[in-house]
C-alpha cells in the first residue's frame, strides 16, 4: 500500500512537472503536429494538404493527394521532450487512398524517488500512436477515418488504448480552395495504475485557398504561389495537460497560416495562434528536390521556455 502510495504520488508530481513546462507531453501530444509542415502553420492543418501526417489532422485530405508519400520527422519538443514520426500514403486508385503511421514522443531522466535524500534512479515517460487511414473520394467530396491504438508508459506503469478520427472535406474552384472538417481523437485508455488518462479530442473545422497564382513574364519563369490557411478547433472534453493554461480547457481557438512556393523548389511557411497560448507563433522552411521535400519547423514559446525545431523529409512517388 505504501509503495502503491508513493507511486501514484511520482505520477503525479510526473504529471503535475510536465503540464506546467507546457511540454505538450501526456496524451496532448496528439494535439502536436507529428511533421514540419503542421508544426509551421500552427497545426491550421485541417484542410490543407501534407502527406501522410493528415492521418492525424484530417484523414479524409489523404484522397486529395496527387501521389503517395514517405515522411519521417523529428521534432526536439521544448524540456528535452523528442516527438518522432514516421508515415506512408498511398493512392489505390483514382478515389481511394490508405495511410499508415508511428508517432511517439519520449522523456528521460526523470528522478525517482521514494522518501526525502538523493534519488534512487531515474526513468522514462513514453507515448506511442500505431495509426491506420483510409479515405474516400467522390467527385469534389471526399470522406475518411483514423484509427489508433495508443500506449502510455509512465514509470513502471503501462496503459493501453484506442483513438479514432473522422474527417471529411470538399475542393472547390478547381480545388483552388479547400473545406474540411473533422473530429478528432474520440477514444478512451485504460487505467494507468488507478486513474485513466482522458483521450484530447476536438472538433476541427478550416478552409485552405490559394489567394496569388503569378508567374513572371520572360524567358526565365518564376512562378510564385502564395495560400492562406485556417482552422478552428474546440475540445471536446477537458484537457488538463495543455498549452492553453489560464484560460477554460472548452475554450475554441482559432489558428491561420501563410504558405508561400517560389518556383517549386522553395517553400515558405508561418503561422499564428489565437488565444491564451504559451506558442503563439511558428515558421517553417521547405526546399524542394522533386521528388524529396526537406522541410523544417521552429515554435518559440513566449514565456522562456525555449524553442522547438522540428526537421522532416518527404519521399514522394
Amino acid at each position: 500500500m505504501k509503495n502503491n502510495a508513493l507511486c501514484l504520488l511520482l505520477l503525479f508530481f510526473t504529471c503535475e512537472v510536465l503540464s506546467a513546462q507546457d511540454t505538450g507531453s501526456g496524451l496532448d501530444f496528439l494535439n502536436i503536429g507529428p511533421s514540419p509542415r503542421l508544426l509551421a502553420v500552427s497545426e491550421a492543418g485541417t484542410a490543407m494538404l501534407s502527406g501522410p501526417s493528415a492521418m492525424y489532422s484530417n484523414p479524409s485530405l489523404l484522397a486529395f493527394e496527387p501521389s503517395g508519400s514517405v515522411d519521417l520527422s523529428y521534432t526536439l519538443w521544448i524540456s528535452e521532450v523528442g516527438n518522432q514520426f514516421a508515415g506512408i500514403n498511398f493512392r489505390t486508385n483514382s478515389r481511394t487512398a490508405i495511410a499508415f503511421g508511428v508517432f511517439s514522443s519520449k522523456a528521460d531522466n526523470f528522478e525517482a524517488r521514494d522518501g526525502p535524500g538523493p534519488a534512487s534512479g531515474t526513468f522514462s515517460v513514453s507515448y506511442l500512436s500505431l495509426a491506420g487511414s483510409a479515405a474516400y473520394r467522390l467527385g469534389p467530396v471526399s470522406a475518411g477515418f483514423t484509427l489508433q491504438y495508443i500506449r502510455e508508459e509512465v514509470f513502471q506503469f503501462i496503459a493501453n488504448g484506442y483513438a479514432y478520427t473522422l474527417g471529411a472535406s470538399a475542393g472547390l474552384l478547381d480545388e483552388r480552395v479547400r473545406l474540411g472538417v473533422s473530429v478528432n481523437n474520440l477514444g478512451e485508455m485504460e487505467e494507468l495504475d488507478t486513474i485513466s488518462t482522458p483521450v484530447p479530442s476536438s472538433w476541427n473545422a478550416g478552409i485552405s485557398a490559394a489567394v496569388l497564382e503569378f508567374v513572371s513574364p520572360g524567358i526565365n519563369e518564376f512562378p510564385l504561389l502564395l495560400s492562406v490557411h485556417a482552422s478552428y478547433s474546440k475540445p471536446i472534453q477537458e484537457q488538463t495537460s495543455s498549452d492553453f493554461a489560464g484560460s477554460d480547457s472548452l475554450d475554441g481557438y482559432l489558428n491561420v497560416a501563410l504558405t508561400g512556393e517560389a518556383a517549386g523548389l522553395f517553400a515558405v511557411q508561418t503561422g499564428y495562434r489565437f488565444g491564451p497560448t504559451e506558442r503563439p507563433l511558428s515558421f517553417g522552411l521547405g526546399l524542394i528536390l522533386e521528388p524529396v521535400r526537406i522541410n523544417y519547423a521552429m515554435v518559440p514559446f513566449s514565456t522562456g521556455f525555449g524553442t522547438s525545431h522540428s526537421f522532416g523529409i518527404q519521399y514522394n512517388f
